[in-house]
């Protein structure tokens, strides 16, 4: 079980900073192309697309270390 928490926790940092990354340079790819104000419209609070799309593209990796920590605890319970 240990084995398991451990790559569960390994997996779900690389997502969040893979994941990261990604939403990084689309950022930077809108200030190319539009500039600050494309950056203001795509990270507006009112841009209810963009904010799903960004929960769903962290949601795995933030899933992944909510089951570490629970695979943790129970390891720990069973002590």
């Amino acid at each position: 079980m240990k084995f398991w928490a451990t790559l569960s926790k390994v997996l779900g940092y690389i997502w969040l900073v893979l994941a990261g990354l990604f939403i990084l340079v689309g950022t930077i790819g809108v200030w190319m192309k539009d500039g600050f104000t494309g950056v203001q419209e795509l990270l507006s609070p009112f841009n209810l697309i963009n904010w799903i799309v960004m929960v769903v593209t962290l949601a795995p990796g933030i899933g992944l270390l909510m089951l570490a920590g629970k695979l943790q605890s129970k390891l720990h319970a069973g002590k």
